[in-house]
């Protein structure tokens, strides 16, 4: 039998400048350069203006996020995970940014479905009856299921069941089957992301009318069983 040789990376998921023992035999300080290198894809180029490029590329998203409720939840549930999906982008990771819109749909989706507070011949719908007529909790349903029941229950449109469904179709494309060509996976990427904002958007109810901040009124309601009450302002002139 001969010796064969194949191309191969070395300590491939090693961070070398802080890793034992390499860390011991290299010395280095650690610097933003060095963190930087290791947080972007092989291969990828970590020159500022490249980074920059990448974030102005997936910052196309109509409508914009422009604010948020700033209550825990919301914030570690959809807001943060598209500002990290944005920033796994920015460094060329595009399967982190498709895996992160992934999650923030199925988040919306349940948000969606819970300000909803559907009854059911006057009665809410509450755990038991969604296991009775949806053979489990909404929450645990699968995310396809999920955006039929929020359609059939006129809670979403066809363009926003549109957007549903292109999240979950990208990101299952690319993160359950081994055969996805990764030939469009920058540009699905993109458009997965710019999915994950028009849901969010459109869960949150959020406009802007005449200088005002406006959210849908279940968001409200669920700011303030959270915990978050609005202040009053005057907004009267004497002009």
């Amino acid at each position: 039998m001969t010796d064969q040789i194949i191309p191969a990376f070395i300590n491939p998921i090693a961070f070398l400048e802080v890793d034992q023992p390499w860390a011991e035999h290299l010395k280095r300080d650690v610097t933003l350069e060095h963190i930087l290198k290791f947080a972007c894809v092989p291969g990828v180029s970590r020159k500022a203006e490249d980074v920059v490029s990448r974030y102005q590329r997936i910052s196309v998203e109509n409508p914009r996020l422009f604010a948020a409720p700033a209550e825990a939840r919301l914030m570690e549930r959809l807001i943060w995970p598209l500002r990290n999906a944005k920033s796994s982008f920015m460094l060329g990771n595009n399967l982190g940014c498709i895996s992160l819109c992934g999650m923030v749909g199925e988040m919306a989706a349940i948000l969606i479905f819970d300000l909803a507070h559907l009854t059911v011949n006057g009665e809410p719908l509450d755990d038991s009856r969604q296991v009775a007529i949806f053979g489990s909790k909404f929450e645990k349903l699968g995310q396809e299921r999920r955006v039929n029941v929020l359609w059939a229950h006129r809670l979403i449109d066809d363009s926003l069941q549109g957007a549903f469904d292109r999240i979950r179709t990208i990101r299952r494309s690319y993160l359950h089957l081994w055969s996805a060509d990764h030939a469009k996976l920058e540009a699905d990427a993109v458009e997965c992301f710019k999915a994950a904002v028009l849901v969010v958007v459109s869960a949150l109810g959020l406009s802007v009318d005449n200088g005002k901040l406006i959210f849908r009124p279940q968001v409200l309601e669920y700011l303030k069983k959270h915990g978050v009450e609005p202040e009053p302002v005057d907004v009267t002139s004497d002009g």
